[in-house]
């Protein structure tokens, strides 16, 4: 059940009416059922996976709790990380992905970590345990909340006219971001694929891949943005998850404003365990390599992931190593660095096929012997028709929209307009349809 979709919707709404008018101390009970009943109709294997998932942990925690010795509690947490981790492989391996698996087993992990470290309490009710880990609108594709930052705010959830205004909001700026951008730049893609790599032009090629660089932000973006909506509405603020990552000005910068409760699960539950920084600089770079290399492996298993996350990790290096040094000497020049060599990233990230993608960058190079551009001037063709959601998108990722939007949102007439928008989109969406989510059973 795509967020896109009229099916949530009219869940959602469903969903919402009872929530608001139920008890308080009830809601976390509401939220379980609600949520139950979100995974068992997408599939009975996404229930019984997030349902087995949040049980075992729940014990876990719970004989954590009651440990009386850190060794049996370090046992726990071992036993708990192999569990989750051999399911989550398992899966990967088996090719047979329920919904969201890849992001709640990252949940369950970290609470259990949080429980030994002494960082949060362990759960003691399995029930608002069992809202935490299946809470539908993160447990999809994240964000990544921590039981800590979630369980107090569990147990009695309140909403008001400014949390459902503000979560409205929000939900409707993501919706639209899908519908209206990612989308429409989704089919860009897709007419190279119906072309053929070797007989674009290097131009449209380079348009190509600004195209789903713009689109997988635009689409992670639009999915976290009514998330946050979604649980705003509901009494709950999850964490930020993007901080306009187009705009850094190193690749270091750029992965602390991408999908940031990702990267910082790896930096607190992998790269500081290991060592981090304190070790030396050689230290340092491997524990770097491994974070980017368990990186690669979570996103999947093919060569395309591990070239994808490998690069990264070296470029990463090269700064921490000289790069970032010099690269703060010369104005301007960071931005551009981060924008090419994020977007020769992004190339090994969506196409898996190693002989496609060596077509793709000798087309983008324009190597000898890569092809013949079958129809001239394709990229002015495509232009003309792409360039209103290649500018939109190209704005959606400043912060211009958000300022605005903010400065102005409690304006009726603002409100009225957004509205207007949101019918509209709905409209689109049952129209045209809409693309499922490129993350959803991940």
């Amino acid at each position: 059940m795509n967020f896109t979709s009229v099916p949530f919707l009219l869940f959602f709404a469903a969903f919402f009416a009872v929530y608001a008018v139920c008890p308080v101390k009830f809601r976390g009970y509401l939220l379980f059922a609600g949520s139950l009943f979100f995974c068992f109709w997408n599939s009975v294997l996404c229930a019984a996976a997030v349902l087995s998932f949040a049980l075992v942990n729940f014990v876990l925690g719970f004989l954590m709790r009651s440990a009386g010795s850190v060794s049996a509690r370090k046992a726990l947490l071992w036993g708990g990380i192999a569990l989750n981790l051999g399911a989550l492989i398992t899966f990967k391996i088996l090719k047979i992905l329920p919904l969201g698996v890849s992001f709640y087993t990252f949940a369950c992990i970290s609470y259990l970590a949080d429980v030994y470290r002494g960082t949060c309490e362990a759960a003691v009710n399995p029930v608002r345990f069992g809202a935490y880990v299946t809470m539908f609108p993160k447990f999809q594709m994240g964000p990544i909340a921590r039981y800590g930052e979630l369980s107090e705010t569990m147990e009695a959830p309140k909403i008001s006219l400014v949390t459902i205004q503000e979560g409205l909001r929000d939900f409707i700026v993501g919706f639209c971001m899908k519908i209206f951008l990612a989308d429409r730049l989704a089919i860009l893609w897709n007419e190279l694929l119906t072309i053929g790599y070797a007989s674009i032009s290097t131009p449209l090629a380079w348009i190509g891949i600004i195209s789903f660089s713009m689109q997988l932000y635009l689409e992670w973006q639009s999915y976290s943005r009514m998330a946050a909506g979604i649980g705003r509405m509901l009494g709950f603020r999850f964490p930020r998850n993007f901080a306009y990552p187009y705009l850094a000005k190193s690749i270091s910068d750029f992965y602390r404003r991408w999908h940031i409760t990702l990267m910082t699960w790896f930096r607190d539950y992998v790269y500081i365990p290991l060592g981090g920084n304190r070790k030396g600089l050689g230290r340092t770079v491997l524990n770097l390599l491994i974070v980017w290399l368990l990186t690669s492996v979570w996103h999947g298993v093919g060569y395309n992931f591990l070239l994808w996350g490998m690069s990264l990790g070296v470029l990463i290096v090269l700064e921490k190593l000289f790069l970032g040094k010099w690269l703060k000497k010369i104005p301007v020049l960071p931005h551009f660095y981060v924008l090419f060599f994020i977007m020769l990233t992004w190339c090994c990230f969506k196409i898996g096929n190693l002989s496609d993608l060596g077509v793709y960058f000798s087309r983008l190079f324009a190597l000898p012997d890569s092809g013949i551009n079958v129809m001239a001037k394709d990229f002015i063709r495509v232009l003309s028709r792409f360039w209103p959601y290649l500018l939109g998108g190209a704005l959606f990722c400043t912060p211009l929209p958000e300022n605005l939007i903010r400065a102005i949102h409690k304006n009726w007439i603002v409100s009225m307009i957004l509205s207007a928008v949101f019918v509209y989109a709905i409209h689109t969406m049952i129209r045209q349809g809409s693309n499922v989510m490129m993350y959803l059973n991940f």
